[in-house]
């Protein structure tokens, strides 16, 4: 299961368990909010009841103070009016202040039934009220008569004056009346306290609720989650560090244990030191062609079995890491000189070197090795690989060796990176030039047709030759632009010997395969063509048998078809060295074979070597093709080829390359019958 696939395992359940506790939530909650505004609600009645109580409390007091100074009034008049001592109008104000008195106590006896219907609307007049109404209207009597009558009938008033001073019915009244309103504020104050209490109990079910339902479920989840959370950061820590298809550590890996070792500290007795340690890089050779030819899953078996074989070359304390495609590493701690390095070196080629089977194929394992040491050969981890891949580049240039890193290699790679940055200024300056070797008829020793070879005309390094400088050409760009020049300056060179009547045959052009891939190699010859107003059959273009394990093998080959059609003979150049099978010389369209230098340098030498030629030339011959042999340098090799029936030849024997100038035909014909 990828971490991709667990982390969609672990984390929607928790989507929805998160989604289920958010209903409990929200429902928890809208109970809640329902149960604090319903007894919000009751409190508010308690209170504003209660409120009510206290108000009737606080009348009830007024009414009885205002009924105890009426009567103390209705007195002072009673015993005002029998004596001619108090005059008229002390009589008269009495008579207002008991008006006034009446008034401000009916006054209070009306608030006091407004507010006891608030209480009940179905209250009626009490014991209490029905007295204080009749007292109140004898009062009221007794300020309408005149002094006369009031003095006349004072023993009718006397024992009202009596009644009313000892009226025990109606103090009891007030008394009752005051005791049950203190009562009814007291029963209101408690159903406020038993109100507060249930808020309170009510909240504390509530979030004993939301604990329940929400914060316990959602911490175990949470706990749980975190557990699955951890193991999966372990597991996805392991993943992130490990190559997913060896199984050894990852660039990444690579690159912190590097760290560690270069900042590793050596303690011994004298001053701490850093500590030794070897780099290895390993790349495999001709991996590509193995993709290629036998297909990918071939390939990630190769890498696999490459991986495990490492892995089992390693010393102890040694780490294996695959940096990406066919590119291996070693980090050797405690590795301090070149000859422990080699003797680590020698155990992982004595593990490579053993071939293996897969689908009925039997693949041997080629590397080139590169190899550094920390701190000699370089101050940091930046350094160190650059010196690893110094000693690498060398040791691919030897394919299948290994190479451990030195001043002379940096020396070579300075020189090498200051051809690299001089060639851009060869594409714009016209630096490239292009020298022409003759292929000779072995029998007549006439001039047939040119191999067109580029030079670079080094403003300081005088006339290099392709292997100093066409490996540096590692951009599809530049190595079109080199090509583009020496097309036209070919097509050029043709047109200037056409007017001149020399009969030049053809010229060969090696064509690159990046060319060949999209229209852009027959679009540069169409144009040059045309340009030069020459012949299509004036060229002729070289590739190599690789292009048909090329990945691109299907466009490439389409291009060359479609340039010979139009008459551009087509060679197969280095035949014999690549990885190509007799169905593709089947059922590819070609002129000539040209047998590589490689085997004709071991006539004389090598009788296997000398079989294979013959071989070759019997095979063009039956398949009607032409066969030319590549670097004739000596007369033993024209002898033997003549004998062996090959008819065409190229090589220092007949003539160098030679520039324009001097690569005329005459002078070609020249040389190649002296």
């Amino acid at each position: 299961m990828s971490p991709g696939d667990s982390n969609k395992t672990d984390y929607i359940p928790l989507d929805r368990h998160i989604k289920s506790i958010s209903r409990y939530y929200l429902g928890t909650l809208v109970a809640v909010i329902v149960i604090v505004l319903m007894i919000y609600a009751a409190m508010q009645v308690v209170l504003e009841r209660h409120s009510v109580q206290q108000s009737i409390s606080f009348l009830t007091s007024n009414q009885f103070i205002e009924f105890q100074q009426l009567k103390g009034t209705a007195r002072a008049l009673m015993r005002g009016s029998t004596t001619d001592v108090v005059p008229d109008n002390v009589l008269n104000h009495m008579i207002d202040d008991l008006n006034q008195q009446i008034a401000k106590i009916r006054d209070t006896s009306a608030q006091l039934y407004r507010l006891r219907l608030q209480l009940d609307k179905d209250t009626k007049p009490s014991d209490l009220d029905l007295r204080l109404g009749s007292f109140i209207d004898r009062a009221e009597k007794l300020g309408k008569f005149s002094n006369d009558i009031r003095s006349r009938h004072y023993s009718f008033w006397g024992p009202i004056d009596f009644a009313a001073a000892s009226d025990g019915a109606i103090m009891r009244g007030f008394q009752l009346e005051v005791a049950q309103s203190f009562g009814k504020s007291q029963e209101s104050i408690v159903a406020a306290k038993r109100i507060s209490a249930l808020l309170i109990l009510s909240l504390l079910v509530a979030l004993c609720l939301v604990g329940a339902l929400v914060i316990l479920p959602l911490l175990r989840k949470l706990r749980t989650e975190n557990t699955k959370k951890e193991a999966f950061e372990r597991e996805l820590s392991v993943l992130v560090n490990k190559d997913s298809l060896t199984g050894l550590c990852n660039r990444r890996s690579f690159n912190q244990q590097l760290s560690r070792l270069v900042q590793s500290v050596h303690t011994g007795d004298g001053d701490p030191a850093p500590a030794p340690f070897a780099l290895l890089l390993i790349d495999l050779d001709d991996f590509k062609a193995v993709n290629d030819t036998f297909g990918h899953q071939t390939g990630d078996r190769l890498l696999v079995e490459v991986a495990q074989r490492i892995a089992a070359s390693l010393v102890a304390g040694a780490v294996a890491a695959r940096l990406g495609g066919d590119e291996f590493a070693i980090l050797a701690p405690g590795l301090a000189d070149n000859a422990a390095v080699e003797a680590l070196v020698a155990r992982v080629r004595a593990q490579l070197a053993v071939s293996f089977a897969f689908e009925g194929h039997t693949h041997r394992i080629c590397a080139s090795i590169g190899g550094a040491i920390f701190p000699d050969h370089g101050a940091d981890g930046k350094a160190l690989i650059r010196c690893a891949d110094l000693a690498l580049y060398a040791a691919k240039t030897e394919r299948n060796s290994q190479v451990i890193f030195n001043a002379a290699l940096m020396a070579d790679r300075l020189a090498e990176s200051q051809l690299r940055a001089g060639l851009y200024q060869a594409v714009e300056e016209g630096e490239f030039l292009v020298y022409y070797q003759p292929k000779i008829d072995i029998r007549t020793g006439r001039h047939l047709a040119f191999e067109a070879l580029v030079r670079w005309r080094h403003p300081q390094l005088g006339i290099l030759l392709p292997g100093r400088f066409l490996h540096l050409l590692d951009t599809a760009p530049l190595m079109t632009a080199m090509t583009e020049i020496v097309v036209n300056r070919v097509a050029h060179d043709i047109r200037v010997w056409r007017d001149a009547g020399l009969e030049f045959g053809s010229v060969a052009i090696n064509l690159p395969e990046t060319t060949l891939i999209s229209d852009a190699g027959y679009t540069m010859l169409s144009n040059a063509v045309q340009r030069h107003a020459i012949e299509w059959h004036d060229l002729a273009i070289e590739i190599t048998e690789d292009v048909f394990v090329n990945k691109y093998a299907k466009q490439i080959l389409a291009t060359v078809l479609k340039l010979r059609d139009r008459g551009v003979s087509i060679a197969l150049d280095d035949f014999g060295t690549g990885f190509a099978s007799l169905t593709n010389l089947r059922n590819f369209h070609f002129d000539d074979i040209k047998i590589d230098r490689s085997f004709v340098s071991e006539i004389g030498k090598d009788v296997k070597s000398e079989q294979i030629i013959k071989a070759m030339i019997n095979l063009a011959a039956n398949l009607g093709k032409r066969c030319v042999a590549e670097g004739v340098e000596t007369e033993e090799q024209v002898l033997f080829l003549q004998q062996a029936g090959c008819a065409i030849a190229q090589g220092y024997f007949f003539a160098q390359p030679l520039p324009f100038e001097v690569a005329t035909p005459g002078l070609a014909s020249a040389l190649a019958i002296s």
